[in-house]
């Protein structure tokens, strides 16, 4: 039986240095999603190598599907799927004789994952009749990890009933079909994950009482898992850690955890060491502020003028209209050379 061992990664988890009083503002925010309540949940980016500038935002109602957005937040499709919950999608898949990505996202309503696919020319469509039917009884949090130097994709999937995070292996795309691989404990609730493919690094989080941030191996072997940040006051984070982003710059990369309780979003390095940065909020300008954020993403790269160096997405929970009256929740576009700039210098 193997043994799985949380162990501190670090011996003090706040670097001296760190930026604690840093201000962000939206550029652009979504439309609002149709259902009310808690309903916006996780986004997902997809570029257009051969047009950035139309290259899609992809965000989760949980109560009824999800949307497509352009990078102006407008609205250009809806996929009434479902509870879907937790969406992620990895590239350059051959499926029916064309090269595509593919979408995966948690249905809650059939403890499954469906998939969409996206073209090369920005069409995304559902795969119908294309999904698996997982073992769990409330899925949860979702993240995936192509595994390039082995040509495997795995897809990692909570459970909110049995504090385990869930390997998958697709073993075929058409149809699509999956096995489990791999089970890994966990202290409570989690529901943010990432992977880093290239060092083939599991980064989730942790809610509730024993919320934090960890990473272990993603490869389906298994190993130990390492704290990276606790919940106050033996860290940083205030209250649940949700949603969790990958920033592939050129020279590092940096790991983005939302901090629900605190509406902050806290900035770590990646690699042997995950040493805390700091932290930044996104405040209101002619567009409010975000609050309560569940899931984030963020893409480094040249898309248009508004985002030169790349976009940094937000859920936001308490969504405010031109007259500061609550709506129905959305998404809120900020630039990430904005995000990350104290950060990185």
């Amino acid at each position: 039986m193997k043994i799985i061992i949380y162990s501190l990664l670090l011996i003090s988890f706040t670097s001296s240095a760190a930026i604690e009083d840093y201000k962000i503002y939206p550029i652009y925010e979504t439309e609002a999603v149709k259902t009310s309540g808690d309903a916006a949940d996780d986004p997902a980016f997809w570029l257009n190598k051969t047009n950035p500038e139309k290259s899609i935002v992809l965000g989760t109602d949980k109560k009824s599907g999800i949307y497509t957005y352009d990078l102006s937040g407008k609205t250009l499709n809806y996929f009434p799927m479902g509870r879907i919950n937790n969406i992620d999608l990895r590239n350059d898949y051959l499926i029916q004789n064309r090269t595509v990505s593919l979408l995966a996202g948690t249905n809650r309503d059939f403890n499954r994952i469906d998939f969409l696919l996206i073209g090369s020319n920005g069409n995304v469509e559902e795969y119908l009749d294309n999904s698996f039917q997982t073992e769990l009884t409330s899925v949860y949090g979702l993240c995936m990890f192509k595994d390039t130097d082995n040509s495997k994709t795995f897809i990692f999937v909570t459970d909110e009933e049995s504090l385990a995070i869930y390997q998958y292996e697709i073993t075929s795309y058409a149809p699509i079909s999956a096995k489990l691989v791999r089970t890994i404990p966990t202290q409570s609730v989690s529901e943010g994950c990432v992977v880093d493919d290239d060092l083939k690094i599991l980064y989730f989080s942790q809610e509730d009482e024993k919320s934090g941030i960890f990473k272990t191996t993603a490869m389906p072997e298994g190993g130990n898992i390492e704290t990276i940040d606790l919940i106050k006051p033996s860290g940083n984070i205030t209250g649940d850690s949700e949603g969790l982003a990958l920033v592939k710059l050129p020279d590092q990369t940096l790991l983005i955890s939302s901090s629900q309780d605190s509406n902050e979003y806290l900035i770590y390095t990646t690699g042997t060491e995950n040493q805390y940065l700091g932290k930044f909020t996104i405040a209101t300008s002619t567009i409010d502020g975000t609050s309560e954020t569940d899931g984030i993403e963020a893409f480094y790269g040249s898309l248009n003028p508004q985002f030169p160096l790349g976009i940094f997405i937000a859920q936001d929970d308490v969504n405010l209209d031109q007259y500061g009256d609550p709506i129905n929740q959305n998404f809120k576009f900020s630039s990430l050379k904005d995000a990350i700039d104290p950060f990185i210098k």
